[in-house]
Order: structure tokens, then sequence, then C-alpha cells
């Protein structure tokens, strides 16, 4: 079985290119949705609110500011949450052993050093003002504000494309990105 990680920037199209693997009848794993789950643990939830000073009660928001405003706090939360995923991944994989291929999202793929983990990986981008339009368009988040800092602490669409095996850009049609898809498939299996 191989794992292909799925990569690209914030609001770069990732969910849209996964769902196109998902039709293609691959299984998938979105670390984003993961991390989700691990947000709802009670268990997980008391480990950051003993783990992060001065951090309270759990709540997303402000989760948010620590990852936006410290980067000593952030690399803590990390330290916490990267290996959690990972655990995640490994269970996805033993749970899917018998598939000849499957497909991870992960946005901070190069950012954890976790392309490692992986036979091969794809970064999925789109230019910068669809990228913009994207995150305005998300109710979880606060428009303008959220995408420039999510920026900063993440590496450039540049610079993940550089480091990718494959890309695709999300901004083609549909059926373009499913043949991009068939040909990475087709290169790696």
């Amino acid at each position: 079985m191989k794992n292909i990680a799925v990569t690209g920037s914030f609001a770069s199209g990732k969910s849209f290119v996964l769902n196109a693997v998902k039709r293609m009848r691959y299984k998938v794993f979105s670390c984003d949705d993961y991390v989700g789950q691990l947000y709802e643990d009670i268990v997980f939830q008391k480990l950051i609110e003993n783990e992060i000073e001065g951090f309270g009660k759990f709540n997303k928001k402000a989760l948010a500011k620590i990852i936006f405003s410290s980067d000593r706090m952030r690399e803590k939360l990390q330290k916490i949450i990267h290996p959690m995923v990972l655990e995640g991944i490994r269970e996805f994989e033993e749970d899917n052993i018998k598939e000849e291929l499957v497909f991870t999202e992960v946005p901070l793929l190069f950012e954890a050093d976790f392309d490692k983990y992986f036979a091969h990986n794809v970064c999925v981008f789109c230019s910068e003002m669809v990228r913009r339009e994207r995150a305005k368009s998300r109710n979880k988040i606060s428009g303008e504000d959220f995408f420039e800092k999510i920026n900063k602490i993440q590496f450039s669409q540049e610079e993940k494309i550089k480091r990718s095996d494959f890309s695709i850009d999300s901004e083609i049609d549909i059926h373009e990105i499913e043949d991009s898809l068939k040909n990475i498939i087709s290169s790696v299996i």
C-alpha cells in the first residue's frame, strides 16, 4: 500500500481535489478533520488546558490566538498535536493495508516534516486572488485577517510546489483535475 500526501496552502483547493480522489474510489484521510475530532475530545481539551500556559478553559478561538501570536506556544502545541495526527495516519493505513493506494490530506506536510512518511506527495495550488476569494467565503474564519495570519506561519505556495513530487492547479476544469490525478496515480503504482 502506498499513501500519497495531498498538501497545499490554505484555501488552495485541497478538499476539492480530495473529493475527486474519493469519486475515483480511493480511501482518503484528512488531517484537518482528525484535528477537528481531537478538539472535540474532552481528554485532549484537558491536556491542552494543562500543557499550554495561561490557556484556561479550552476553546477554539483562544487556541487560534495562541497559534497566531506566539511561535513558542504554537511549537509547544504542535509537539502535542503532531504525534497524535501521525498516530491517526498510521491507524488509517493499518485499516486500509489491503488497498493499493490511499491519500492523506496534510496541510502542514513540509512544515511538520511529515513528507518523509509518504510514498509521494501532491501540492494543490491556485492563484493568490482565488485563494483570497475562497478564504473570504468560509464562515468559520474572519476573512482577510485570518488569511494573512495563516500565510505568515505556513510555507508559501511556491515553496510547497517546489518541494512536491507533483502539483495540481485547482482552477482548471474538474475533468482536467481528474486526468491529472489519473496521470499521477499511473506513475506511482
